[in-house]
């Protein structure tokens, strides 16, 4: 599975070198509002979860940005336990993160394209974590930190798409980005 996402990242990476025009898609002043969704999840368990997710970048120099983020995962696992069978948590993430965009390091030509990577640090905390028995699974909060490679693909100045490969939140992120200024 991990073979599949690499191979995803080359292959986009390389369709974004092949392009003609200037780059000159990620600068200084930009400020972009990126809503997700978050395939699977970063749990010390198994299961699969579907969570929604959403960051602001505001750049600080044409390469780097800074910005808070907000996540809401719901997570279900199913086991066959001592009578028990199925758990259920509500996890909500909230912290800060940074990127560095490698579009003119890497002289990227295609001005659609956005290649960029990070890190962030925040906190986790979950609601709700019952069985269907209705015994309480307390998880406490606790601070978290992870990386994530990514990149953008604009099909306006104002919007585009993005997908994101990480750890630490969602292996996965797929959504919109909307150019605000």
């Amino acid at each position: 599975m991990k073979k599949n996402y690499i191979l995803s990242l080359v292959c986009v990476v390389g369709f974004a070198l092949s392009g003609t025009n200037a780059f000159a898609q990620y600068q200084k002043g930009d400020i972009l509002l990126n809503p997700g969704m978050g395939l699977g999840y970063w749990y010390a368990g198994s299961g699969f979860a579907v969570g929604f997710t959403i960051n602001a970048e505001f750049s600080i120099t044409d390469d780097i940005a800074i910005g808070p983020y907000f996540a809401f995962t719901h997570w279900n696992y199913s086991y066959n336990f001592a009578g028990y069978d199925d758990i259920s948590y509500n996890f909500i993430d909230f912290g800060a993160r940074g990127s560095y965009h490698f579009a003119r390091l890497l002289k990227v030509k295609n001005e659609k394209f956005d290649p960029y990577a990070g890190a962030f640090l925040g906190f986790v905390a979950s609601t709700n974590n019952f069985d269907d028995n209705g015994y309480n699974d307390p998880y406490d909060g606790a601070v978290r930190g992870g990386l994530y490679a990514g990149a953008r693909y604009y099909f306006s100045d104002k919007f585009g798409v993005f997908g994101e490969v990480g750890v630490g939140l969602y292996p996965v992120v797929l959504g919109v980005t909307f150019k605000l200024k």
